[in-house]
């Protein structure tokens, strides 16, 4: 799978934890154009899959700021993790989950292994650790050394489809963010964030996902 046309948003301050999942999620409801962000945090956090008890994160984390994604998966730290991306509108097609997070993860292996880092694909899900996702690697998941390095959720919606990563415990190439979108698509184009996802993260990081209301629903 490679997209046709891509756009690399150019790379923004680095923001607080209802920022990032807000911008991301505006992305999906506003655009028409396949879109990868890479973005970075201000300071350390932790989100957490959709349906993951509130509970469950804050009794491990009761110190750090929290926050509940729109998409699935487990918990994951944030900091110094290479964070990002990929939202497909309906109007361009939608993929099955699986060839996403499939073809999306052997791209980025593609890329670190050019800069002379071993990655291997997860054959088969492993048995689960804990609710935090790099304990545990699923099919297509990335690991270098035994270690899980990069993992991602994923959410449908009638707008298209995003999906959300993290790569952790390797060493990031310079210059990585253009080299993952060449790599995922035939044409790349760099934006700055469009004015009206813009102004719905900003609604939304208010409203939504700074809100107890979301970030304790379950």
């Amino acid at each position: 799978m490679k997209i046709g046309h891509l756009t690399l948003l150019s790379q923004s301050p680095a923001a607080e934890a209802n920022w990032n999942m807000a911008i991301d999620e505006a992305i999906l409801l506003t655009s028409e154009v396949s879109t990868l962000r890479c973005y970075r945090w201000r300071r350390p956090a932790v989100s957490f899959g959709y349906f993951v008890k509130w509970d469950s994160v804050a009794e491990v984390y009761p110190s750090t700021p929290l926050v509940r994604r729109w998409t699935g998966g487990g918990i994951v730290e944030h900091g110094e993790d290479f964070t990002y991306s990929l939202v497909i509108p309906s109007i361009i097609g939608q993929p099955k989950t699986i060839e996403l997070y499939s073809q999306v993860h052997l791209r980025i292996a593609d890329a670190l292994r050019e800069s002379g880092q071993p990655v291997e694909i997860t054959a088969s899900p492993e048995d689960p650790v804990s609710a935090a996702c790099f304990d545990r690697a699923v099919k297509f998941d990335l690991k270098l050394a035994g270690q899980k390095i990069a993992g991602a959720a994923v959410r449908r919606h009638q707008r298209g489809i995003l999906l959300q990563g993290s790569i952790q415990r390797v060493t990031i190439p310079t210059g990585f963010e253009t080299m993952l979108a060449v790599a995922l698509s035939n044409e790349t184009a760099m934006r700055p964030l469009p004015l009206p996802a813009l102004n719905l993260a900003a609604q939304l990081a208010g409203e939504k996902y700074g809100s107890e209301v979301w970030n304790r629903r379950f």
